[in-house]
């Protein structure tokens, strides 16, 4: 689980550059040390491998609450095995649907190229970003930046309720996570950030100004 949290936390387009990490596995099987730090920014192909990791701990977890319920039935007094550390409690992190679903590699970079177009491409018109953002999500549901930035969509286009929605998924999301994907942006700013669309969204409104805009936040 701390590998998980550590590479979640610290990974981003530069590794992937620096690691070859073009098929999105993790592998580290590249090595190029040209590559130039900090890249372009883009959020790191680990989605897939620490979805893997994560299936692997629930299955160690699972096992253990097995063993520890079949020695619970066999001995009237029930002792801790300290050698085995039965005394630490195993928690299971929400992520991954409570590290119960697989993130696939090519969905994890077909995800990725889809948000990256909705945020940083042309300039297509907001149906063609909600077209692009939807289309990241499907392939990846568990990453909170592409439902904040849908909120940010639905938002503009004064459709509320659906702002509303995709704000909470997105807070609920980048909670459970506690670090950004999209690390252009602290993970304070993010949460800052859906807080500020949740609450526009709950009270039915948005600035159709750039000063609007860059006026908005919590304090009132």
């Amino acid at each position: 689980m701390l590998t998980m949290a550590d590479f979640c936390d610290q990974w981003f387009g530069f590794q992937d550059t620096l690691f070859e990490n073009d098929d999105g596995r993790l592998e580290f099987s590249g090595n190029n040390c040209e590559a130039l730090w900090p890249g372009d920014g883009k959020p790191g192909l680990w989605f897939s491998s620490i979805s893997r990791m994560g299936a692997v701990y629930n299955l160690i977890w699972r096992e253990e609450e097995i063993f520890m319920l079949e020695n619970k039935k066999s001995k009237t007094d029930y002792d801790f095995h300290f050698d085995r550390d039965e005394h630490i409690e195993l928690v299971v992190p929400p992520v991954f649907d409570n590290c119960t679903k697989v993130v696939a590699a090519e969905d994890g970079i077909a995800a990725r190229e889809l948000y990256w177009d909705a945020v940083c491409g042309k300039k297509e018109g907001l149906e063609r970003k909600e077209e692009l953002l939807l289309g990241s999500i499907e392939k990846n549901p568990f990453a909170g930046e592409p439902y904040v930035v849908l909120s940010q969509v639905y938002l503009t286009e004064g459709r509320f309720e659906e702002a509303e929605k995709a704000a909470e998924t997105g807070l609920k999301l980048l909670l459970e996570w506690g670090c950004p994907w999209d690390k252009r942006t602290s993970w304070e700013g993010w949460v800052a950030w859906v807080r500020v669309l949740l609450l526009k969204a709950m009270e039915k409104s948005w600035p159709n100004t750039g000063f609007g805009i860059l006026n908005l936040g919590l304090v009132k």
